[in-house]
């Protein structure tokens, strides 16, 4: 048995079979190319099939999830649209004459640094990923070396990974996928967000060393605290059964409270309102019960407009 600890990023507790999800190797050489037309070409080409990619992606989002989720991807597609940016790698390939794998992670690297640097707003910080996902899915184009599909798993599984980017998470089936355990992200990354929409238990930001957990061990998944347990004791599995059956009989008891009036002990009547992106999720909102809108995040309607 080995007990690590991460950050508690979506809330319940899973057990399952670990499942590594095994990253591309999309390594490639540094080289000067001849042709520096050709070499924007494939850059391109690469990057047209990504954007099907993410709409496609965006619409299962879409359907799954909603709007609010569906939105992240709208905004890859803009990345991926961005005349500064693609300018930028451009003129790296036409004045270096260098080969477009180079040039596209030279430019990305560079905003990536700039989000990282963010250490005093985590939110933006995490924005970080979204590049390295859109970097990530034209690289693999370049280099001919397809992505690993978690739509394919059909079995019951935690997941085991270094990252994982939000088209990795929005493509994950709840079915089988029971629980998410990462090195990297915080509990404001997309993935996360689109791990509690789904209502998968996830930790990231893990402190152990995830090398340690083999493909088929035992894993539980607490997302509430935020502890991992590797090859538990048949007593742990029953303690944290317990507990998951304790944690949905709550969730299914909370769910009946949805419209009756909220008050507190000494009679007064808070408002419960809700957290919107978009005018799409005001159906969600009045479904729990929401008595108002509290938060309206105005970000969505700037990715909207031209």
């Amino acid at each position: 048995m080995k007990a690590f600890k991460g950050i508690a990023a979506s809330d319940g507790i899973a057990i399952a079979s670990a499942f590594r999800l095994t990253e591309p190797d999309l390594s490639f050489k540094k080289r000067t190319v001849t042709d520096a037309s050709d070499e924007i070409k494939r850059l391109y080409a690469a990057i047209d099939v990504s954007k099907d990619e993410l709409l496609t992606i965006q619409q299962k989002t879409l359907e799954d999830l909603g709007s609010h989720e569906a939105e992240v991807f709208k905004a890859h597609v803009a990345i991926l649209s961005d005349p500064e940016l693609l300018k930028r790698i451009k003129s790296t390939i036409e004045k270096d004459k260098l080969n477009a794998e180079y040039a596209l992670t030279k430019v990305t690297d560079s905003y990536i640094k700039i989000f990282d640097s963010m250490t005093d707003n985590e939110y933006i910080r995490q924005r970080s990923s979204d590049i390295h996902d859109v970097t990530k899915r034209v690289l693999s184009h370049l280099l001919g070396v397809p992505l690993v599909d978690p739509a394919l798993i059909h079995q019951p599984v935690i997941i085991i990974a270094h990252d994982l980017t939000p088209s990795d998470t929005a493509q994950f089936v709840p079915t089988y996928v029971k629980g998410i355990v990462s090195d990297m992200g915080g509990r404001t990354s997309h993935s996360a967000i689109m791990s509690r929409s789904l209502e998968i238990p996830a930790v990231v930001g893990f402190t152990g060393s995830l090398s340690e957990i083999k493909n088929g061990e035992t894993v539980i998944v607490d997302g509430s605290t935020g502890n991992v347990i590797v090859n538990p004791t048949e007593a742990q599995k029953e303690e944290f059964t317990q507990k998951q059956t304790a944690y949905q009989k709550r969730q299914n008891r909370l769910a009946n409270l949805r419209f009756q009036t909220t008050s507190s002990s000494d009679g007064k009547h808070p408002i419960l309102a809700a957290n919107i992106g978009t005018l799409d999720d005001l159906q969600g909102a009045v479904e729990n019960g929401a008595e108002g809108i509290g938060l309206f995040r105005t970000e969505f309607l700037y990715m909207d407009t031209n």
